[in-house]
């Protein structure tokens, strides 16, 4: 069952500086606690990768079943999956809510605006796309 959460404009702003791409406030919050939880609970605490992030160089963008079909589902559906491959070989899996996206909308231009913005930084190689979250496991 979901929650209701109310908070200051302020916090709100200050939430919102952390979203990248499409992030809803729920993903901050999950980033924040997942970060604070794997501290040692200092909130001072300065945290490094344990290894850095190698710089990607070439990015891999997978539509499955194909894009026009992908596109297709996107429109009916309004909402996908995106599997995040980086050069270190961890994946995630993320929510894609596409409620305004319509048929004159790009797929690849919401994705490198969204998503896979600062790709080669991130070390992200490849980007697989589904609006089913089981074409993806």
């Amino acid at each position: 069952m979901s929650q209701v959460i109310r908070i200051s404009d302020e916090i709100y702003r200050r939430l919102e500086n952390h979203a990248v791409g499409f992030d809803t406030p729920q993903n901050i919050i999950e980033k924040l606690l997942d970060f604070y939880e794997n501290s040692d609970g200092s909130p001072n605490q300065l945290v490094e990768a344990s290894t850095p992030l190698k710089e990607a160089i070439h990015l891999d963008i997978i539509y499955y079943p194909n894009d026009i079909q992908f596109k297709t589902d996107l429109l009916a559906c309004k909402e996908a999956y995106i599997k995040l491959t980086k050069n270190d070989g961890t994946s995630e899996i993320k929510h894609w809510n596409a409620s305004r996206f319509t048929e004159e909308s790009s797929v690849n231009g919401n994705l490198r605006s969204g998503f896979l913005r600062d790709w080669r930084k991130k070390g992200i190689c490849k980007a697989e796309l589904s609006a089913y979250v089981e074409a993806l496991a």
